[in-house]
Parts: C-alpha cells; sequence; structure tokens
C-alpha cells in the first residue's frame, strides 16, 4: 500500500510483492480476479508497507479490495 503509482511501480520493481506467492517484477501484471497479493515475508519489504499503514495520510481501501494486517 502506497499513496502513487510511480511508488507502487517502484515496490514491485524491487521485488516486495507477490501474487499467488509469486514474486511479481513488472509493474505492468495484470491480476486476475481472485488473485491473493501480498508483500513479500521480508523485514524491508512489510516495513516500507508498514510505514504507510500507520502514516495518517493513507487513503481508504477500495471496497472491491480486502485488506488482511500482518
Amino acid at each position: 500500500m502506497v499513496s502513487t503509482i510511480p511508488q507502487a511501480r517502484q515496490l514491485v520493481n524491487h521485488r516486495h510483492i507477490l501474487v499467488n506467492g509469486r514474486i511479481v517484477d513488472i509493474p505492468s501484471y495484470r491480476c486476475k480476479p481472485r488473485d491473493i497479493i501480498t508483500v513479500r515475508d521480508d523485514p524491508k519489504s512489510r516495513s516500507l508497507v508498514q510505514n504507510y499503514l500507520d502514516s495518517p495520510h493513507h487513503e481508504e481501501l477500495p471496497k472491491h479490495l480486502t485488506l488482511r494486517e500482518f
């Protein structure tokens, strides 16, 4: 979870994001319905996302997405 598209693309490029348990490093990757998007189980990856979630600036999650805290 980040606040801009360039930040999201950077998370993907730097291999912090998994889709269905596989690392995705292509920002243009097209997810399908019911794909499970997770943050890599790595302290650096988790802290990047957790810092954003803890900030008062983060947006509300769209209704079609579900967030399970780690």
